[in-house]
């Protein structure tokens, strides 16, 4: 094992303290309000650390080390007597990775029941204010973080711990089965939500230059409808993404380009009695991403991913589990697919309604290219153990 790396974001340390005595306070959430002028402040601290027992090549864990993600969001709105409502959002976010990060920034319009954004936001839109799962994901794991990396499939605070390639392909089949393709892109783009009309809601965003340098003119699309009897609710729905790939494959041989990103995502979940929640949902990727050539023979096998969960809350306590599979190609030149099987159990506590203790063991079985030798096959599990507080 590796010696602990103490790389922590100033910001982040600088957030955690205020938001660790926010969190003792009457206040839930910092508003105000003059006039036509409503804002509100909200943020959070994440503090955990995990210990792995890792069957792999190299040293590719940071064993017992901590790490503290935090952010800082405040948005301001503007209401008018006619037209529409105008707004303003900016997340600062800190983490070991970025440190300090002005992680998102918008201008809002607000129609009657539709939303308008134009900045630097994730994929397809999520809600403003408040830590609700975002509208377009079926799966989850309700025992972990809202926010920041989390305990959700793909969410990468799993992978956060791990190092170098591994951490970089574990975490790429993770999100495959979660959502589509790119729906975590954090981008300038231009965002819009419909009005929710008999349970139907939609959504759709654009980004010309999209975080991943392999592709531009990123489009998406999510539409999920949402049926309720008693007190039990069934989501349903789906997102598609789609992204021109560059001209030219980064670092391919002479000749090759890239395939144009097609991805979609289809799932359900059904809360039963608001204690229950069940889960499913399935990615098909095909051979998006892929380089491809007239001149050499390629192996091009479908990207695809699944997962299904279950959540259950009980008073001040949440349990719950997930299992997932994935396979997408590695290296179009060789035979075999890249594999993950993961499953992911855990529990949290939640002290009040500002702060809560929460805990995971994940477990993954990695294959590279099909794992036909000993040093492609990497088996792990990981324990983390947290604590979250919130304004």
């Amino acid at each position: 094992m590796s010696t602990p790396i103490r790389r922590r974001s100033r910001i982040a340390w600088i957030i955690t303290p205020l938001i660790g005595i926010a969190a003792t306070s009457p206040f839930a959430q910092v508003r105000t309000q003059q006039s036509s002028v409503n804002l509100a402040l909200e943020g959070y601290s994440n503090i955990t650390t995990a210990f792995a027992d890792l069957d792999t090549a190299g040293d590719q864990f940071r064993d017992g080390d901590v790490r503290v993600d935090a952010a800082l969001r405040g948005l301001a709105r503007w209401s008018h007597p006619i037209g529409p409502d105008i707004g303003g959002r900016i997340a600062v976010e800190g983490s070991p990775e970025d440190k300090l990060d002005i992680a998102e920034a918008s201008l809002l319009i607000f129609g009657r029941a539709w939303r308008l954004e134009i900045g630097t936001r994730q994929g397809l839109p999520d809600v403003l204010l408040g830590y609700a799962p975002n509208n377009f994901t079926f799966t989850g794991a309700e025992f972990g973080p809202a926010s920041g990396p989390g305990l959700d499939p793909g969410g990468g605070l799993q992978t956060a711990f791990l190092q170098g390639w591994l951490a970089a392909q574990v975490h790429e089949l993770a999100g495959l089965s979660f959502a589509a393709s790119l729906s975590d892109d954090r981008s300038t783009k231009i965002l819009y939500v419909s009005p929710k009309a008999q349970g139907w809601l939609a959504g759709a965003s654009y980004a010309f230059n999209p975080a991943d340098s392999r592709f531009r003119d990123l489009l998406q699309f999510g539409l999920t409808h949402d049926t309720y009897w008693g007190e039990n609710v069934l989501h349903v729905g789906g997102s598609y993404s789609f992204a021109r790939a560059e001209d030219r494959a980064g670092g391919t041989t002479l000749g090759e380009t890239r395939r144009d990103l097609h991805s979609a995502n289809i799932g359900a979940t059904l809360v039963l009695d608001y204690d229950w929640m069940l889960g499913a949902s399935v990615t098909y990727d095909g051979a998006s991403g892929l380089a491809s050539s007239d001149l050499i023979d390629r192996s091009e096998s479908p990207a695809w991913g699944g997962i299904v969960s279950v959540n259950y809350k009980y008073g001040p306590w949440t349990a719950g589990a997930f299992v997932q599979r994935s396979r997408r190609e590695g290296d179009v030149a060789q035979t075999g697919n890249d594999a993950l099987t993961a499953f992911e159990a855990g529990l949290s506590y939640r002290v009040s309604t500002r702060l809560r203790r929460y805990g995971a063991w994940y477990a993954f079985q990695f294959d590279d290219e099909g794992g036909t030798r000993r040093e492609d096959r990497h088996r792990g599990q990981i324990v983390l153990l947290g604590v979250r507080a919130t304004l």
